[in-house]
C-alpha cells in the first residue's frame, strides 16, 4: 500500500512539473453564426488544419454567435486591428471591399461547386482587393442558397407584394427585394428571431443553415426554395497583421483557408437536403415558387450595382461575360 501511494504521488508530481505547451500564435476570430453552423464548422476545420500544418505553433480562438459583436462590429474590428480575423457574410465585407459587390448579385452562380471553382481560379483578383482595401484574404466559406421565410406561403413571386422582408444592410438586397415587389427591411441578423416573432417583419430572407440554426422555423413556418443568392462568408485578417507574421505561419494560414474552404463549401452541399428533411419534421410548409420572375426582376441590377472598372472586371471573370 505505501509503495504504491509513493509511486502515485511521485507520477502527480511529474506530470504538474511537465509545462502545458501552448501554441505560439492563437487568432482570435469571430462570427455571427450559431456554434456549430456550417460557417463555424468551417472554421473548427480549419483550426484542426492549422494546429496540424504548424505542429500546434499556431491555432484560432474561435467566438461565435457573435459573442464579440455584430457583422459590422466584426469588420471593423479586424480593419481597427483589435480583433485578429472575422467571417462576415459578403453582404457586409463588400461596403468595405467595394469589389466583392459583385457576389451580392442574384442568381450569379447556379451552385455551390461552381461559385467555388470560380473563388478558386480567381483568387488572385480577390486578393488584390481585399489588399486594396487593406484586408488579407484567408478563405471563402459558403453560406449556402438563400430562400425566403415567412410568416405565410410564398407560392409566387406576387405573394411578396407589400411584405415587409428583412434584408443584410447592404444595398444590393434591399434594391433587390424592391424590384421582387417586397418591403426590404434591414436589419442585423441578432434582431431577426425577435422581429420575427412579434410582427415587426412578415419574412426574412437566408439560408437552410441558418434558418435551422438559428431556430427560425418558430416564428416564421414558411420556407419558399427561390434560390436568389449563393452567399460567400469570406474569412479575413488585417493585411498589416498577416504581413508581420513568420512566413512558416503565412504559409500555413493560406493552406489551411484554403484546404478548410474546400471542405466547408462541400460539407454545406452533402447538409442541404437532410436540412430540408428535417423541417417537415418542426411543421414547416416549404414550397418551390417559379424563379423564372425573379430571375427577370433581377437583371436590371447587373447594370445599376456594378459601377467601378474593378467591379466589372470581376464580374466578367467570374462570368466570362
Amino acid at each position: 500500500m505505501y509503495k504504491r501511494v509513493i509511486a502515485t504521488v511521485a507520477a502527480l508530481a511529474a506530470f504538474t512539473a511537465t509545462p502545458v505547451i501552448a501554441a505560439d500564435y492563437t487568432f482570435k476570430v469571430a462570427h455571427t453564426n450559431a456554434a456549430d453552423e456550417v460557417q463555424d464548422k468551417g472554421l473548427q476545420k480549419m483550426k484542426d488544419l492549422l494546429e496540424e500544418k504548424t505542429g500546434g505553433a499556431a491555432t484560432l480562438e474561435i467566438y461565435p454567435g457573435g459573442q464579440l459583436g455584430d457583422e459590422q462590429q466584426t469588420v471593423e474590428s479586424v480593419m481597427l486591428g483589435s480583433l485578429d480575423m472575422g467571417m462576415t457574410s459578403n453582404a457586409m465585407l463588400s461596403n468595405y471591399v467595394e469589389d466583392y459587390k459583385v457576389f451580392d448579385l442574384p442568381f450569379l452562380f447556379p451552385s455551390i461547386p461552381a461559385l467555388g471553382e470560380k473563388v478558386d481560379a480567381n483568387w488572385g483578383m480577390l486578393e488584390d482587393s481585399a489588399n486594396g482595401s487593406g484586408f488579407q484574404l484567408i478563405a471563402v466559406f459558403s453560406s449556402g442558397i438563400r430562400h425566403l421565410m415567412t410568416s405565410k406561403p410564398i407560392n409566387s413571386i406576387d405573394d411578396l407584394s407589400g411584405m415587409k422582408i428583412r434584408t443584410m444592410q447592404n444595398p444590393v438586397h434591399v434594391e433587390a427585394f424592391r424590384a421582387y415587389g417586397a418591403n426590404p427591411t434591414p436589419m442585423s441578423y441578432s434582431e431577426l428571431y425577435g422581429a420575427l416573432q412579434s410582427g415587426v417583419v412578415d419574412g426574412a430572407e437566408g439560408a437552410s443553415t441558418g434558418y435551422d440554426g438559428m431556430k427560425f422555423y418558430e416564428v416564421a413556418p414558411d420556407f419558399a426554395l427561390v434560390g436568389w443568392l449563393n452567399m460567400t462568408a469570406p474569412v479575413t485578417m488585417k493585411k498589416d497583421t498577416f504581413d508581420a507574421l513568420p512566413e512558416e505561419i503565412k504559409t500555413a494560414l493560406m493552406e489551411a483557408g484554403s484546404e478548410a474552404a474546400k471542405w466547408q463549401r462541400q460539407y454545406v452541399v452533402d447538409m442541404e437536403q437532410p436540412l430540408l428533411d428535417s423541417f417537415k419534421e418542426h411543421g414547416v410548409t416549404i414550397t418551390t415558387p417559379d424563379t423564372k420572375p425573379f430571375i427577370e426582376a433581377s437583371q436590371p441590377l447587373y447594370e445599376s450595382q456594378l459601377t467601378t472598372d474593378g467591379q466589372k472586371a470581376l464580374f466578367g471573370a467570374l462570368t466570362g461575360k
